[in-house]
């Protein structure tokens, strides 16, 4: 299939999530409607992107998330709608004149575009009740939105992310949703589908019940290890065979308001959150939905109370995903073709998921470039998609090694507080550092220079070391045999069993990326290399650069005489595949 193809994602592809309560049983349905075009004409368009929903009436439990399966980064954007009614007249009424004006719209029960869009307040750092219209639906439907970690219904201890069973349709011209346990897959034909053969979708096969998707629709019915097949029996449903359960992404932050997302510091504005714009009541998945990964739950629990309620009742609930490829066109039909009063916000934090991240392999040796706040210096392409970079400014770290009995850079202070730099990295930069070898080899005794050019000094004149060229002790002379082997050949690697972390750059590092259309093309340009390099002169005695002149000197072991934090500049291995940001481990 043409890449091109690949890319025309539906951009407003609707898909209901229905709840339904009638006549005071408590005997409520879901369904979810299968994808529409609500554009004007017949447009044609494929589709990676696939809602899950997952219904049990009996506990209310209500999951309903997207899932990429396609092999390119897509935006999400989700809108929940509620309606409801008593003895057939809709709790929402709006004023004749503002209707009239265009102000308003009066809720119908068989045009769900009429439904009130939920728009929540701000309580806390998360949302809480419905505000505007909606508002008369908070005595009655208990919602519980976003995920909050507990303990797993395996008993394997805290679950920081739920398992979903991946989608069996990966056919982009198929627009089915992952419909499970009492959800319905709802064909748009003007009436609700067919379940009455049915109602607890025993005949999942059928197109008459909806369901198109295994599971029973309860909180943590999926689990690690658990397996699945397509529960309908023809492609292109099937296509895949035996699926095994993967966890969402894990969430970073609650569900919040454009108003509260505005206020976080920009380090934190691009992440695995849902953020909800209160003046349409979209909710924007505020990261790019990477292939494979499934947000987190934007809606996990839908709870009605019937207390009171006397005859006939009715309550839904519509979702309505638009997921779109990460293109100008298809990013500019998000605003142009739905009618609505999308807000400057809005459209800002989309601006800033798709700029968060740049694409490495554009760039060349020693360009800075930002990333969520902090600056960067791009070193080098060391292939397969995978990118060496170092922090453009200084981070104030702590010595070399003040940890006692520990020589070398292992284990060290340095070592330590360079991996809890990364670990405080915003999730949106950690998921794309790659692992490094868990331990460096070239950082021990056996790295330690052959010949005595030590003389009891704090440092050695830059004229005793072996350099090639000019200046001296701009580039190493690694043909010298005072070099060791182990020296010359310490260079971070992807080690898919290794970890991620940032690191100190080595001697052999800095010097292969020291010259004439390198990173560092002169000596002056190397100051921002980094003080400590991880890289051993002596037990006693580590390498570093000078911070004015960017020579290689040989510095004293910070526990002798050196105090307070030093100026550092972390390094890590980023992937980034042809601007595809993902890890691939």
């Amino acid at each position: 299939m043409h890449s091109t193809n690949r890319k025309k994602l539906g951009i407003l592809l609707a898909i209901l999530s229905v709840l339904l309560l009638i006549s005071g049983t408590f005997a409520w349905f879901s369904f979810t409607q299968r994808a529409i075009n609500d554009r004007s004409g017949n447009i044609n368009f494929e589709e990676v992107g696939r809602l899950h929903d997952y219904f049990d009436r009996a506990s209310g439990n209500k999951d309903v998330f997207a899932e990429n399966f396609g092999d390119a980064p897509i935006l999400v954007r989700v809108k929940l709608l509620e309606y409801m009614e008593i003895n057939g007249e809709s709790l929402v009424q709006a004023a004749p004149q503002e209707v009239a004006e265009g102000n308003a719209v009066q809720p119908i029960k068989e045009d769900t575009g009429t439904w009130t869009p939920w728009t929540p307040e701000a309580s806390g750092n998360t949302v809480g009740q419905r505000i505007g219209p909606g508002a008369v639906f908070n005595a009655r439907a208990r919602w519980t939105v976003g995920w909050n970690p507990r303990a797993a219904t395996d008993g394997s201890g805290q679950l920081n992310a739920p398992y979903f069973m991946p989608t069996f349709n990966r056919a982009r011209d198929n627009h089915k949703t992952a419909a499970a346990g009492d959800g319905r897959d709802w064909t748009q034909s003007g009436e609700e589908a067919d379940t009455s053969a049915s109602p607890d979708g025993t005949n999942a096969g059928a197109d008459a019940t909806g369901v198109t998707h295994p599971g029973n629709g309860t909180d943590g019915y999926w689990t690690n290890g658990s397996t699945a097949t397509s529960l309908l029996g023809t492609p292109p449903d099937t296509e895949d065979g035996t699926h095994t359960a993967r966890q969402t992404v894990i969430q970073d932050q609650p569900v919040m308001l454009l108003s509260q997302w505005n206020a976080l510091p920009v380090q934190d504005r691009v992440g695995n959150f849902w953020v909800v714009d209160p003046q349409t009541g979209w909710a924007y998945w505020a990261n790019l939905l990477f292939p494979e990964e499934a947000t987190s739950f934007l809606l996990d629990q839908a709870n009605f109370s019937t207390s009171g309620i006397r005859g006939d009742y009715y309550y839904g609930i519509k979702a309505v995903a638009n997921m779109v490829a990460n293109t100008d066109g298809d990013v500019s039909a998000l605003w142009e073709e739905a009618p609505e009063n999308h807000s400057d916000l809005a459209k800002q934090l989309v601006d800033e998921v798709r700029n968060g991240l740049p694409i490495l392999g554009e760039m060349e040796p020693g360009q800075t470039f930002s990333m969520r706040g902090t600056q960067y210096r791009y070193l080098e392409n060391k292939g397969d998609g995978n990118h060496l970079v170092q922090t453009a400014d200084f981070q104030l770290l702590t010595p070399w090694n003040i940890i006692p009995d520990v020589e070398g850079y292992n284990g060290s202070s340095l070592d330590n507080n360079m991996k809890n730099w990364h670990d405080n990295l915003p999730s949106v930069v950690r998921r794309q550092v790659q692992p490094v070898q868990k331990e460096f080899t070239g950082v021990g005794p056996d790295a330690h220079i052959s010949e005595d050019w030590f003389s009891g000094n704090t440092s050695v004149a830059s004229g005793a070391i072996p350099a090639v060229g000019a200046p001296h002790a701009f580039i190493l002379d690694f043909e010298h045999p005072a070099f060791t082997e182990a020296l010359k050949n310490d260079f971070a690697e992807v080690d898919p069993n290794g970890e991620k972390k940032a690191f100190a750059l080595s001697i052999a590092e800095i010097n292969n990326i020291s010259g004439p259309g390198k990173a560092y093309p002169t000596m002056p340009s190397r100051v921002v290399a980094g003080t400590w390099t991880r890289t051993p002169f002596i037990s006693t005695h580590p390498w570093y650069i000078a911070h004015l002149t960017g020579t290689f000197i040989i510095g004293t072991h910070p526990t002798l005489t050196v105090s307070g934090n030093q100026h550092q500049a972390p390094s890590m291995i980023l992937r980034d595949q042809d601007g595809a940001w993902t890890s691939g481990f």
